[in-house]
């Protein structure tokens, strides 16, 4: 009886933890509305495969999907600001600004991501390429780390936040 119990039990966390790992409806009917299906598909390729947080400050949650664009295939991120029509598209195609990456319209280097709940971060100084010390910058708003991995562990990359105007880019790594 025991065995019994304890398999119904690892049973049910299994299946907890796939629905935990399924985008709510809500989302995918905003996405299908703005017509962003047209464009971008939604992919799965790093887990978790979403990630939702209060980004921009107003006490509802975003939600930020993995997608690429349908044309070019190039991999990047939707931020799609709660119970709003207002998105922003960070590589897919499009540029994510001061990444420092060649590739930057392709987050094809992302390897990993979480949720920045931090409030502020180090952003490190570059002379000639060398990195010389660093600036701490304080966020206003929860952020989203994404790296690139070497050897098992992270390497380079950033956090992006809502400023209240616009995202900003914060450089990690070397």
């Amino acid at each position: 009886m025991k065995r019994f119990i304890l398999l119904i039990l690892i049973l049910c966390a299994g299946i907890v933890y796939a629905q935990s790992q399924i985008i709510p409806k809500e989302y995918l009917n905003i996405f299908d509305q703005l017509k962003l299906n047209d464009k971008y598909e939604i992919k799965k390729f790093l887990k978790p495969s979403f990630l939702i947080a209060d980004f921009n400050g107003d006490h509802i949650n975003d939600i930020v999907f993995l997608i690429t664009e349908r044309k070019s295939h190039k991999k990047g991120i939707l931020i799609l600001f709660g119970k709003t029509n207002q998105y922003f598209v960070f590589g897919a195609g499009n540029k994510l600004g001061k990444a420092g990456f060649d590739d930057s319209d392709d987050l094809k280097w992302m390897q990993g991501w979480e949720v920045y709940k931090q409030k502020s971060a180090y952003e490190p100084k570059f002379n000639n390429g060398d990195i010389v010390g660093s600036i701490k910058r304080k966020l206003p708003n929860i952020g989203i780390s994404m790296w690139s991995v070497e050897d098992g562990e992270p390497l380079a990359g950033g956090i992006i936040y809502w400023n209240g105007k616009k995202w900003t880019w914060i450089h990690q790594g070397e």
